[in-house]
């Protein structure tokens, strides 16, 4: 049922975006090298890299994320995203009382909007919609096997954003932009939905036809 509602409201959304998009006109890309006509299909992928704070502590997320260009302003696709090799921990213990780690990822649905993409510099709305998970891990060796304990819990995420993108090449775009994580579900043991609903600064590479 989730799902089924979720589709729903992201395919609603993609709607509204596309019978708002404005005439892009006759105009040709500003880039750093070269210039392009403009079209009115492409597509790009590349990774992101998102600088955000769990638990009270600052981390580094690392994904990637693609899409269909409509019209050059309407992007829809989808990204995933996960929290690096950090030995991220919190006060949690397992019943035999091994400390944990915590994992962490997220990924969903992705709108965004790209305001006059001709320009050099720009600005893009951005939101994902989706799911994900966080989880307590704890890994002991004992007599030479590794014992393996987890806790998990899914997650509803939403996070909205806006950006700053440079045409770099006519197939290289990158940008800096700042949102906010809204997590709902959590019910894991010292991690609730308030410890995970932070805000977001991103770095992205889009390679591809624009």
């Amino acid at each position: 049922m989730f799902w089924t509602q979720l589709v729903r409201t992201t395919a609603a959304g993609a709607l509204v975006l596309f019978c708002g998009i404005a005439d892009a006109g006759a105009q040709r890309n500003e880039t750093l090298a070269g210039n392009r006509s403009n079209t009115d299909f492409g597509g790009f992928g590349g990774p992101v890299v998102k600088l955000t704070s769990l638990v009270g502590e600052s981390v580094a997320l690392s994904g990637g994320r693609g899409g269909l260009i409509i019209n050059r302003r309407l992007v829809i696709g989808a990204g995933g995203y996960a929290l690096g090799q950090q030995d991220l921990r919190t006060d949690f213990r397992f019943g035999n009382g091994d400390a944990s780690t915590l994992e962490f990822s997220y990924g969903g649905f992705e709108l965004e909007y790209i305001t006059r993409p001709s320009r050099l510099v720009h600005a893009t709305f951005y939101a994902l919609i989706g799911g994900g998970q966080v989880s307590h891990v704890s890994e002991q060796s004992q007599g030479g096997a590794v014992l393996r304990q987890r806790l998990d819990s899914d997650l509803f995420v939403l996070e909205p954003a806006v950006t700053l993108e440079l045409n770099v090449t006519r197939w290289f775009r990158t940008g800096i932009g700042a949102g906010y994580r809204f997590v709902d579900g959590s019910n894991l043991p010292r991690v609730n939905d308030a410890a995970l609903s932070r805000g977001v600064g991103t770095l992205s590479f889009k390679f591809g036809s624009f």
